[in-house]
């Protein structure tokens, strides 16, 4: 252990002469050539193939190098060297996406920094691995590495190493969907990369910031976080920061509607990942520009990158890349019209989703976090245990030393008096003696009982500590139980959300088919009792909006029913009038869901608007069940009116219900808005009121001039705002086409 204290100072003492030195290739190959020292030639060796990786984009040069050097520290049988040389390799095999010799290198390199007890390189080592792990797409090993990182790492107080794995762990928790969880680990990693002046740090992290912005939809403060992110990378002159940060704020433009600036961000980001060589990235540019070239109707172009980010994506076999390949495959043939094949992708796509982003997966991830959440808070208790006890102790010891003391003080008092009367009369000192001497003897028996009720106090003190640790211990199992409970419960209803979402179809879907759209959807309990659907077929587009009787689960099951009611409505029975299909669904409920002859069953309703628009004579036929419809021309605002019927509900023996189909002629130009009417019936406001129709048509007309993007922020903020501190009373769901 005293060799490993004096040797590695002298191997920082190398490296920091070694920094010292002209770092071109030229001048570090003269200096290895004139070296005779092995241990420096090792050093020197990797100093080499650091300039080849990152000054020369010379990975296969970079890797001859570290492999001479891990021979060299090999034969003189360093094992911090070698550890060194180990890392090294790591990094290089994960930057050109050999993962396999990656995973190798960084575990020998754990080994090593174990055996030699360096706690700063098993942190940094453990962390290593875990980016790996994500790289390939599984998050829990990831996770689970990062976690062992961030625990020794805060043991020995080691901010880099906290910073990295509270970095990643944030890109695990948002790539998982769970974004607050992501932005506590990314602004804790933030804060810390501030605090020691990395610039570095600093700017991955207000990336990784605006990604998680991006994916909660907040697309403006995820620019802003994005352009900090590029000033520093500009800065520091980080190639491989400026590349994603092109491509993230790429994205963003092509969010909000700017395919073409969107393209020349994927381009210039395309350009620096293929100097760098890094696979990941490469594969990460060619997708995104695939995205923004279909935007601009430049299929082809989009169509032969999707296949150059494919064939990365087999090389490195990177699963999120086969998902997001077959995704923008699937907008292809959908704007190609070839629908089979579009489904086929499409299906394709969600089953790599599901791979990547599955429960087993999830659950993982949230039981290593508990774990490391548990073990913290069972070492603060124990902490706070010790520190009772030698309270208690100080206490006792206090106790005593003042009885002590008191006794002192009062055998000195009996003994100055004896001294003082025997002065006095020496006659009578026989008889004063006698009668100090049995007040002695009964301040003795005094203090006896005193001491015997002292300890009984202490036992009684001892057996009330037993009880109330017990009662903590019981209490705490109690809660983690009820904890455990919750959690599968939230997990459960968190798939059937996903379930939800799969069967109805994406926004992107959606957005093929109208000029403009946006769809608004706030569930009151994770899973909606309100639904959309869209079909095309030919030169018309079948959609629908409904909402269900109740919300949370209940809601969900009579969404689904309601779908697949729907879809064999149009697709089984082809039933293309809007009445008719309003029809089936209604007789469909009352089959499946009243419980017998006589029972009216109110609570089991669905009201519906089911439209067909004509694309050629832009004719809009529509039959609606309660669920109101606006249309918004040159400024002005329309109610149509819907019948005032519901589905589902029937008393027996009641006359059959009539639904009204009505046409409208449009206009290029024209808004049409369906909604629930969770929105109107909000409480809020100053006096704590319903929001209201009426208020409801002012916002429509102050959102006239808005693309859907903007009018669908506008309506989020309008609804918080209004709904303040109050509780959700409602699924709510608003749907705006554009004609």
């Amino acid at each position: 252990m005293m060799f490993k204290k004096i040797l590695l100072p002298v191997y920082a003492i190398l490296c920091m002469h070694l920094v010292a030195q002209p770092q071109n290739a030229d001048s570090l190959l003269l200096q290895l050539y004139q070296e005779s020292n092995d241990s420096l030639r090792v050093l020197i060796l990797q100093k080499i193939a650091r300039v080849y990786e990152v000054n020369e984009n010379n990975p296969v040069l970079a890797e001859n190098y570290l492999l001479e050097a891990k021979r060299l520290a090999e034969s003189i049988k360093s094992n911090y060297l070698r550890m060194e040389v180990y890392t090294s390799l790591g990094v290089l095999y994960r930057n050109i996406s050999n993962y396999a010799n990656a995973l190798k290198f960084h575990n020998d390199a754990l080994d090593l920094a174990r055996e030699i007890d360096d706690k700063h390189q098993q942190a940094k080592s453990l962390n290593n691995l875990g980016v790996v792990y994500r790289r390939l797409d599984n998050h829990a090993y990831a996770s689970e590495y990062h976690l062992k990182a961030l625990k020794l790492a805060e043991e020995i107080k080691d901010t880099f190493n906290i910073s990295v794995a509270c970095n990643s762990l944030g890109n695990i928790f948002s790539l998982n969907g769970r974004y607050d969880e992501a932005l506590e680990y990314f602004q804790r990693a933030l804060y810390l990369s501030q605090q020691t002046n990395n610039l570095l740090g600093q700017a991955m992290n207000f990336n990784n910031i605006g990604e998680v912005y991006e994916f909660k939809g907040d697309f403006i403060k995820a620019k802003d976080y994005y352009s900090k992110s590029l000033d520093i990378n500009y800065q520091i002159n980080s190639q491989k920061g400026i590349a994603i940060n092109f491509n993230a704020l790429g994205k963003i433009e092509l969010y909000l509607g700017n395919p073409l600036k969107a393209q020349d961000y994927f381009t210039k980001a395309l350009v620096i990942d293929k100097k760098l060589n890094d696979k990941k990235f490469i594969a990460d540019s060619y997708i995104n520009l695939a995205r923004a070239q279909l935007g601009l109707n430049n299929d082809r172009s989009a169509y032969e990158n999707v296949f150059a980010c494919l064939s990365i994506a087999k090389e490195i076999k990177s699963l999120i890349h086969f998902q997001q390949a077959y995704e923008v495959l699937s907008d292809y043939y959908q704007k190609q019209n070839e629908y089979s094949k579009a489904l086929e992708y499409f299906k394709l796509s969600s089953s790599y989703k599901d791979s990547v982003l599955n429960e087993k997966n999830s659950r993982h991830i949230s039981t290593i976090q508990t774990l490391y959440e548990t073990e913290k808070k069972e070492n603060e208790i124990k902490l706070l245990l010790q520190q009772q006890e030698l309270k208690q102790r100080e206490i006792t010891r206090t106790k005593i030393q003042t009885y002590v003391l008191l006794i002192g003080l009062l055998l000195s008092g009996v003994m100055l008096l004896v001294i003082y009367f025997a002065l006095r009369d020496k006659r009578r000192t026989a008889e004063k003696l006698a009668r100090q001497l049995e007040e002695i003897e009964l301040k003795n028996v005094l203090l006896e009982e005193k001491n015997q009720e002292i300890e009984q106090q202490k036992q009684e003190i001892e057996k009330n500590k037993d009880f109330i640790e017990q009662k903590n211990k019981n209490l705490e199992e109690a809660y983690n139980i009820i904890e455990s409970y919750i959690q599968k419960i939230t997990d459960s209803i968190r798939y059937a959300e996903r379930i939800q979402e799969s069967i109805q179809p994406p926004i992107s879907f959606v957005k093929k088919q109208f000029s403009d759209t946006f769809i608004f959807s706030r569930p009151k309990d994770i899973v909606s009792g309100d639904f959309y659907w869209m079909l095309p077929k030919g030169n018309k587009v079948f959609f629908a909006l409904a909402d269900c009787t109740g919300h949370g689960v209940p809601g969900a099951f009579m969404s689904i029913i309601g779908i697949d009611l729907i879809n064999q409505a149009v697709n089984q029975h082809m039933l293309y009038k809007t009445d008719d299909i309003l029809s089936f669904i209604d007789d469909q409920l009352i089959k499946r869901l009243s419980k017998s002859k006589n029972e009216m069953i109110l609570k089991d309703s669905m009201d519906i608007a089911v439209c067909v628009f004509d694309k050629e004579t832009y004719l809009l036929e529509y039959t609606s069940a309660l669920i109101p419809l606006f249309l918004q021309r040159n400024g002005d605002v329309q109610e149509l009116k819907p019948d005032f019927v519901t589905l589902g509900a029937k008393l027996a023996g009641a006359s059959s219900k009539n639904f009204t189909v009505k046409s409208l002629k449009l206009t290029p130009g024209d808004w049409l808005y369906l909604t629930s009417d969770g929105y109107f019936d909000q409480l809020g406001g100053e006096n704590n009121k319903k929001f209201m129709r009426s208020r409801f048509k002012e916002q429509l007309i102050l959102t006239s001039s808005m693309d859907g993007v903007s009018k669908c922020t506008h309506f989020e903020k309008t609804f918080l705002s209004w709904m303040k501190r109050n509780e959700q009373i409602d699924d709510v769901l608003l749907w705006g086409i554009k004609f």
